[in-house]
């Protein structure tokens, strides 16, 4: 899955901080927020800040046998279910994106991301090929829910930013792959196939702006009166520990993670110079650029100091 993380990230920037991309992959999920103008000292303290000490506590909560919110309790449940996070909706996708969150509000947008007007400016990446490849699937009982979500999210993307943008971008339709899948982690062990597909095609609409049916029964025989849903025998009772889940993640990553990166802000240790930023990570940092595209890259080092 890091793999896919480092793909879909590198693909995504410029062709100018492809190998900064690679490099900053590591951080996870967190690291796509602040790419493109972090400083690589700020990755390092942050990720090992991130994994050592925020993530392993909410994992703890929420996946340990006696975690205060686990289902696999043997007592004292959270409102009698617990929280069923089976791939981590929550305690690593949540977790990521209010690290990000914290992160891209402190630093800042990149330089050009908004024109003078406060309009936003799309930056293309320079890989569509490395984007595509950067996504997961599933493995296991769990890959049907997944892989109808995952389709189910990308075929609406496709056609709903055709409709809305009036092109077909394959950029896109990998984004509505990802948030698809990343939508389905939480309950992919346990919701219906139905119910999966209605999550992807959530979860594009949420990130636009607001089967062989003999196969899918044979992997994954329906369970009637299981609590797993709201509508699906679970109630309020089983909304309301996610609903804990999610403010509780929120609490803690916010005040860990943006304590951080405030800290590492006003240390000078978080953002780049614009000279660095306008020419590019790999040739500032990394030694030299990913891709040869110039025939100045020896004046360019020069002009910017770099030996």
């Amino acid at each position: 899955m890091q793999l896919g993380f480092a793909m879909l990230c590198a693909g995504s920037v410029r062709a100018k901080n492809t190998m900064n991309a690679f490099a900053i992959a590591v951080a996870g999920i967190t690291s796509g927020s602040i790419a493109e103008r972090t400083q690589f000292v700020a990755y390092l303290v942050y990720s090992s800040f991130l994994t050592g000490l925020v993530y392993p506590i909410v994992s703890h909560w929420f996946w340990s046998a006696d975690g205060w919110a686990s289902p696999a309790r043997a007592e004292n449940l959270l409102f009698g279910s617990g929280v069923i996070d089976f791939a981590g909706s929550g305690v690593v996708h949540l977790v990521g994106a209010v690290a990000g969150l914290w992160g891209a509000l402190i630093e800042g947008p990149r330089i050009g991301r908004f024109d003078h007007a406060g309009r936003a400016v799309t930056l293309r990446g320079h890989s569509g090929i490395l984007v595509v490849l950067g996504q997961w699937s599933a493995i296991g009982r769990t890959a049907v829910t997944t892989t109808l979500a995952g389709c189910t999210a990308a075929l609406t993307t496709l056609f709903g930013k055709r409709l809305l943008a009036g092109h077909w971008n394959v950029t896109d339709v990998c984004n509505g792959l990802l948030g698809g899948f990343a939508a389905i982690t939480g309950g992919c062990s346990v919701v219906d196939p139905w119910a999966a597909v209605l999550c992807g095609f959530v979860s594009a609409w949420v990130l636009i702006g607001c089967n062989k049916e003999a196969y899918v029964n044979e992997v994954y025989p329906g369970q009637p009166g299981s609590p797993y849903g709201l509508f699906m025998g679970g109630g309020a009772r089983l909304l309301a520990a996610h609903i804990v889940q999610i403010l509780v993640i929120v609490a803690w990553v916010s005040v860990t993670m943006g304590t951080l990166f405030f800290i590492l802000h006003k240390l000078k240790l978080l953002r780049i110079s614009a000279e660095e930023e306008m020419a590019g990570m790999d040739m500032t940092s990394h030694g030299g650029l990913a891709y040869v595209y110039t025939d100045h890259e020896d004046e360019v080092k020069k002009q910017l100091g770099v030996v």
